[in-house]
């Protein structure tokens, strides 16, 4: 496995960000699924199942959108 250049900067990549709130979301989900359920409640039902594509899609656009220089701030 070869790491890319600027993997110490990797933090400021908005997909990695999104990685982290994803993961904590998750995490939250895992150990209080009543909250995220209630939380789940707000969102009208129709909607519920885009929630997801929602989240993908962001990932995705986060990764392929041009985030800057080399200093990538």
């Amino acid at each position: 496995m070869t790491l890319i250049e600027e993997a110490r900067q990797a933090w400021r990549f908005a997909s990695v960000r999104l990685a982290i709130v994803a993961g904590f979301i998750s995490g939250w989900a895992a150990t209080d699924p009543q909250g995220f359920a209630r939380l789940m409640e707000t969102v009208p039902e129709p909607l519920r199942p885009l929630v997801g594509f929602l989240v993908a899609g962001s990932a995705i656009y986060s990764r392929i959108v041009k985030q800057g220089g080399k200093d990538y701030g």
